[in-house]
């Protein structure tokens, strides 16, 4: 997977960059050339006794060398693909690493200096640590496979379960002190887990809380496993691509006013009328035309006259969510709370026994207060995108409206 994503990289090369980085390597080759030319100079001039002269080579030298340095390495440094080398790739050096580092060029300075054979000793062995400690971190993260689980759909900005799973391919050495965490905080966000041990051959799971801050089919990405074995001077990381997406509903904020109107009125109502509902509405005298099954027997035992029974009609009610998808350029964030506002109408009114609808230029739902209708309307709010072209929604199907627009 590495392989093929280096690839990529170098096939969508600009020519511009690759003009660019010529150019500066071919900067950095002649400067460097001068720069062994003074040095050359002066150790010529200093063997002839010329002590000046040595001196402006040797200092020109070393301007020249740190000039490049600072100026050419770096970039020239960056555009290196290093993921061709996956085991000297993805160090950070920590801050006692930097401290180990920092004794070691001091000892073996003083070394040097001195040709004290005790000081070279100790030199070796801090020298030998630091690349022990960088052969052993990248031994410990190979063979790894990780893989991660999450829920086909989800809200934005809500806590769901993800489970990750993460496998030691290894025949023989385990894996010590491994943490796995999210690689793209802009995608799927979740707390670290930290793995003291994983057996060769072994798979540890951990279920996290996990969410995702925009709505939108995403795929999972990335999930990095790092690690500070064996003695914490390096950080060795690594992102490995992780298969699977999740769709991810609109934010479900609280209600606007008109919508706790609407919450607030049942949506299986009684209605001050006659009709074929089950709440009793009035007792009154039988007539020639009403069925013997509406005679009210109790009533009429006690009056002596036969009487009936009339029910109060039911009123189902129908709400129609209007969503117009124009914008212009920089209404991103007010479309995306309209977006989350025709989303919460939805769940609400849904909630309320409401037969609910949604109402676009290019999609109409159909009507209802199930899950199906719900999930494909907050499926297309998911989707759904703002245009510049899009045409006004009329409410051509009945029922209360809500309007939601940007005009």
């Amino acid at each position: 997977m590495a392989e093929t994503t280096t690839g990529r990289r170098f096939l969508q090369r600009d020519v511009s960059d690759w003009r660019s980085e010529a150019a500066d390597f071919g900067k950095s080759l002649l400067l460097l050339g001068l720069a062994l030319f003074a040095a050359l100079y002066a150790n010529t001039s200093a063997r002839n006794g010329q002590i000046p002269a040595a001196i402006l080579g040797a200092v020109l030298a070393l301007a020249v060398a740190l000039w490049v340095t600072w100026r050419f390495v770096p970039r020239l440094a960056a555009a290196v693909a290093w993921e061709w080398l996956p085991f000297l790739s993805g160090f950070e050096v920590t801050r006692e690493g930097w401290a180990g580092v920092a004794l070691t060029g001091v000892v073996g300075l003083t070394a040097l200096n001195t040709s004290n054979n005790l000081l070279y000793m100790i030199f070796s062995a801090l020298f030998a640590t630091l690349l022990i400690s960088v052969f052993l971190a990248g031994i410990n993260v190979l063979s790894l496979n990780v893989q991660a689980t999450v829920p086909p759909e989800c809200f934005a900005r809500k806590s769901f379960p993800m489970t990750v799973t993460i496998r030691n391919g290894k025949a023989v050495f385990p894996t010590f002190s491994t943490r796995i965490g999210s690689d793209d905080a802009r995608r799927f966000r979740f707390a670290s887990s930290y793995f003291a041990i994983i057996g060769a051959r072994c798979t540890e799971s951990v279920t996290v809380e996990s969410a995702c801050g925009r709505r939108g089919l995403h795929p999972i990405g990335n999930v990095r496993v790092e690690s500070r074995y064996p003695f914490g001077f390096f950080t060795k990381s690594y992102g490995f691509p992780v298969d699977g997406e999740c769709v991810v509903f609109p934010e479900i904020t609280e209600a606007s006013v008109p919508a706790r109107r609407a919450l607030h009125s049942p949506g299986s109502a009684e209605r001050f009328d006659r009709g074929q509902g089950v709440d009793l509405y009035l007792i009154r005298d039988y007539q020639t035309t009403d069925s013997a099954r509406r005679v009210d027997w109790k009533a009429s035992a006690k009056t002596s006259v036969l009487k009936t029974r009339e029910f109060a009609a039911e009123d189902t009610r129908r709400v129609a969510v209007v969503l117009d998808r124009y914008g212009r350029p920089g209404d991103e964030a007010r479309f995306e709370e309209l977006v989350s506002r025709a989303a919460s109408l939805v769940v609400h009114l849904a909630g309320s026994d409401a037969e609910v609808g949604l109402l676009s230029d290019d999609w109409i739902s159909d009507f209802g207060s199930g899950e199906k209708v719900q999930r494909s309307i907050l499926r297309y709010l998911a989707l759904v995108e703002m245009s510049s072209a899009a045409a006004r929604v009329h409410n051509t199907q009945g029922g209360e409206t809500f309007v939601l627009s940007l005009r």
